[in-house]
């Protein structure tokens, strides 16, 4: 199955959703206010994968926590915002 291809926000995003979208438990204060840092990048590695997140550091929730981020980069690529922009700059001014 291909990866979607998402920027840094956007994986940030759907992490975070993740983290507190725990079946049948409500969202503690602890969880909601987790803070989740933006992927880095890194070359594809064997797995396909070219991010990851620093470690949370969340008392009580860490192998949660990087159980989400290592199933995300499972599914997702980090893109590359600004060569994509280049990319989309280049198609514009030089038809």
């Amino acid at each position: 199955m291909p990866k979607k291809v998402l920027t840094a926000d956007e994986i940030r995003d759907e992490v975070r959703q993740r983290i507190l979208r725990v079946r049948d438990r409500p969202v503690s204060e602890d969880r909601a206010n987790i803070s989740i840092p933006l992927p880095k990048a890194h070359p594809v590695d064997a797995e396909k994968r070219n991010w990851d997140m620093e470690e949370i550091g969340h008392v009580g929730y860490d192998a949660y926590v990087r159980r989400v981020v290592e199933e995300a980069r499972k599914e997702f690529l980090l893109s590359d915002v600004a060569e994509h922009d280049h990319v989309i700059g280049d198609s514009i001014t030089h038809p």
